[in-house]
């Protein structure tokens, strides 16, 4: 615990930690900013030329909605006895249109928070792993690494201290933000009159989201100062991320989409959502030659959680093996 409270101090003492609250406060406000635009109500011209659209496509249909239902039918028919095959044009779906297809309604805090909150985490973990990467990287690149086992030759209970300390600064930092955040977008619906009234059961998600997102943010902490033991220099650290998002986040779920539910993106959506979705193209070969078809794939919270904790573990120890014999003079 004493070496824990060292490693705290000595965190806190870094001017990293105020450069990443600065970034975490600065998308607070421009997240806040772009809430506030996206929940404002619709002008009065505006509202008027959405009525107006209304009206007229309302007037089409009733004029021709009949005859449009029928030609539908018709080609789905047509269709069905030229192919063979079972086409559904969706003609017992057309209706009369909605006035709110027209008017679109901004979203009230409830609906809005937990999609702002999901939308921000892979940034929130971003600044939390550079937190941890930046203050174990630099003791290794410094030499202050050998000089502090020089006074505690217990590798060991450093390396846990470190990991310790990142993880739980990082968890307070994030905790402030996601309640910052929160904060700002409750600001946001209010100063446009668009709170809305939140239910129990909308109160429960955001909790949820925001609980789980904290809990994220401590796990990217440890594991950032895990990357910075490995890779010894911040920049190095850096540069593997980077190349992870770019090739494997981005290449590989776009060459074989099937490997989307091992991805780091679906995993972290997938935990802090409490489920999340992806989608590949299922193909078949007929008569009228390949068609190929959006297939939704779920991926539950469960999974999400199981594979980030194998994940972290599995980093965890590799650095613990690798500081236990490396040389860091």
């Amino acid at each position: 615990m004493r070496l824990f409270a060292v490693e705290v101090r000595r965190l806190l003492a870094r001017r990293m930690l105020v450069a990443v609250v600065g970034a975490g406060l600065a998308t607070v406000v421009l997240v806040a900013i772009g809430v506030f635009f996206s929940s404002r109500p619709l002008s009065a011209a505006d509202l008027e030329q959405a009525q107006r659209s209304y009206e007229a496509a309302l007037e089409e249909w009733e004029l021709n909605g009949e005859e449009m239902i029928a030609d539908c039918e018709e080609a789905e028919a047509a269709e069905r006895e030229a192919t063979g095959t079972d086409v559904d044009y969706g003609c017992d779906q057309m209706t009369a249109p909605q006035e709110e297809w027209f008017v679109p309604q901004a979203q009230d805090f409830a609906s809005a928070a937990p999609g702002v909150l999901a939308t921000t985490a892979l940034l929130l973990a971003f600044l939390a792993v550079l937190l941890g990467v930046t203050a174990t990287a630099a003791e290794l690149t410094t030499g202050a690494m050998g000089t502090w086992l020089t006074f505690v030759p217990r590798r060991t209970a450093v390396l846990a201290s470190k990991l310790a300390a990142a993880g739980t600064v990082a968890l307070v930092v994030v905790t402030v933000l996601v309640l910052l955040l929160v904060g700002g977008v409750w600001i946001a619906h209010a100063a446009n009159d668009a709170t809305g009234t939140a239910t129990a059961a909308g109160w429960r998600e955001i909790g949820g989201i925001a609980l789980r997102l904290v809990l994220l943010g401590g796990v990217a902490g440890v594991l950032g100062a895990a990357l910075g033991v490995l890779l010894r220099h911040t920049a190095a650290a850096l540069g593997v991320l980077a190349g992870w998002a770019l090739v494997v986040e981005s290449l590989v779920s776009g060459l074989w989409p099937d490997l989307q539910p091992w991805l780091l993106r679906t995993n972290v959506l997938a935990w802090v959502q409490d489920g999340t979705t992806y989608w590949t193209q299922e193909c078949t070969v007929g008569a009228q030659g390949t068609v190929c078809e959006g297939v939704e794939h779920a991926v539950s919270l469960g999974q999400g959680g199981l594979w980030l904790l194998v994940v972290s573990a599995l980093l965890v120890a590799l650095t613990g093996a690798v500081f236990r014999v490396r040389d860091v003079t």
